[in-house]
């Protein structure tokens, strides 16, 4: 609680509200375990990575403000919502999303909100948390690999729309041409690759 002490609570569960993200859109992500003191413009610190590189961040976020604070903003953290998790591990870690992502903007870092979800059971609180409108990120790693997985996304992703009503929404990983035809024509789109997944698929080419 001691890092949410000062936040409005919002929810069924109670998860910190955020703030929404107005500033600009960043061109350039790091992964966390990535992050170094040089910095380049328009970047973006993000946390899609293992949760127990997360946990670091979770146990001791004030020995990280400072690296974090070099970067035009942070992704909320992301640990993990999975179909097969019981759904108090799911509500857990979206607290704890919150928790940190608020602790961090009370420390001045501009947070990027991520939306995540896991089956249609995770709407009742997965989007909870999130101010209306602002730009949000959404990672598309490991959506793509097959059918039921592209079902989930879409309609996850579908329903935040309808939820948070975002600006612009910043899908970082993996995009075809079948998860961009489903995709309301009017919304601001950006995409950027995952670079460490480029850097690996390319290596020895």
């Amino acid at each position: 609680m001691e890092y949410c002490k000062n936040a409005i609570f919002s929810g069924k569960y109670g998860f910190p509200l955020l703030k929404p993200y107005t500033g600009i859109i960043p061109q350039r992500y790091v992964s966390f375990s990535e992050t170094c003191d040089t910095v380049f413009p328009n970047s973006c610190a993000t946390t899609f990575d293992y949760d127990h590189v997360i946990e670091r961040i979770w146990k001791n976020p004030r020995k990280y403000i400072g690296r974090l604070s070099r970067y035009d903003c942070m992704a909320e953290p992301d640990f993990s919502l999975k179909v097969n998790h019981p759904l108090g591990m799911q509500i857990a870690n979206t607290f704890k999303n919150h928790s940190l992502a608020f602790y961090m903007q009370e420390h001045g870092i501009n947070i990027l909100p991520s939306m995540s979800w896991s089956s249609t059971m995770s709407y009742e609180f997965c989007f909870d948390g999130h101010s209306k409108g602002g730009a949000v990120l959404v990672s598309t790693l490991g959506t793509l690999r097959d059918e039921r997985s592209r079902n989930y996304f879409r309609n996850g992703f579908l329903e935040m729309l309808k939820r948070i009503s975002p600006d612009a929404v910043i899908l970082y990983g993996d995009v075809n041409e079948e998860l961009l035809s489903w995709m309301p024509r009017q919304l601001d789109i950006h995409i950027h690759k995952h670079e460490r997944y480029n850097r690996a698929r390319n290596y020895g080419r």
